[in-house]
């Protein structure tokens, strides 16, 4: 079927493509040869008066345009397969589809990986793409790039619906060989203390526990800083730093490595985990399911 003069399985392609980034692999998904695959990439560069993908070393990178075109099609495939290829009121283990869900790392290896494994007995056609938090999750959201969001309340967006699904608090590691591995940390001891923190995404944003305790407190001192929290066990063994994390993450790792866990000596309030979804999606019944899912789970977690 052609659409102002270009094929519009060729579209098909090009998405597949740009994610896989890789002739090969995406002629594999395609079930189509690398000539035909290779054959379809020069005329979408054809159609586009763009090379779409390039290849820089060993890897094929997106053009700009590329890029811009990537989470337009990636809306547009996904509301055909959900509006028109899938029944509206079809039963979960009738679903097929994709579904993408920006969320943090610790979110992700909780209650997401719970999530896995009742898609897997429930919904098997249910494929669940767990994509990072970008420094703006909102515009994300807005302009369709995932169905929906896990994240902290703060980063969520006014513009569209949301539930809470749980609250943690944040407790301290520190390495059970180290300075304070069996010393309770006070407030004083903590402010004096060398910190793994914790720094999300390009704007390098802070965890509320720290943006509480610094506005109080003043700056910690960071010996080390990373990008994620399931990063900052790491960085504690061995030394007398110490970290704050989420408690799910702090029950997992005090018993995958010799790290000691306490209370934040301070009054913070919990970190609320909220779900958030577009609005203009509110009907996809796909996603109301799975919403009711993740709700159940959550609740099973508090």
């Amino acid at each position: 079927m052609r659409f102002r003069g270009l094929d519009l399985n060729l579209l098909v392609a090009l998405d597949v493509m740009m994610r896989e980034r890789n002739v090969t692999r995406a002629s594999e998904k395609l079930n189509l040869s690398q000539a035909a695959s290779s054959n379809a990439l020069s005329r979408l560069r054809e159609y586009f008066d763009d090379e779409l993908l390039v290849r820089v070393g060993r890897r094929m990178v997106l053009t700009d345009r590329a890029r811009a075109l990537q989470a337009e099609l990636e809306e547009v495939l996904r509301r055909i397969e959900t509006g028109v290829i899938t029944a509206p009121d079809a039963p979960p283990h009738r679903l097929k589809r994709r579904i993408i869900v920006g969320t943090a790392d610790a979110i992700a290896t909780d209650l997401l990986a719970r999530l896995t494994v009742r898609l897997a007995s429930e919904a098997p056609g249910i494929k669940l793409f767990i994509r990072p938090l970008g420094s703006s999750p909102d515009q994300v959201l807005e302009r369709g790039g995932v169905d929906m969001l896990l994240i902290p309340r703060q980063f969520a967006s006014a513009n569209h619906p949301m539930e809470v699904l749980y609250q943690e608090s944040f407790r301290v590691l520190a390495c059970r060989e180290g300075a304070w591995g069996k010393t309770a940390i006070t407030a004083k001891g903590y402010l004096a203390a060398s910190h793994v923190i914790v720094e999300i995404g390009p704007e390098q944003k802070v965890p509320v526990d720290r943006a509480i305790i610094e506005q109080a407190h003043g700056r910690l001192n960071a010996a080390v800083s990373v990008p994620s929290q399931m990063t900052v066990p790491w960085h504690l063994v061995g030394t007398d730093r110490l970290g704050a994390v989420p408690e799910t993450v702090a029950v997992k790792f005090s018993k995958l490595l010799p790290l000691t866990s306490y209370p934040l000596p301070f009054d913070v309030p919990p970190n609320v985990i909220v779900m958030q979804w577009n609005a203009q999606r509110a009907d996809d019944t796909g996603l109301a399911w799975l919403r009711r899912l993740i709700v159940e789970l959550a609740d099973y977690q508090s």
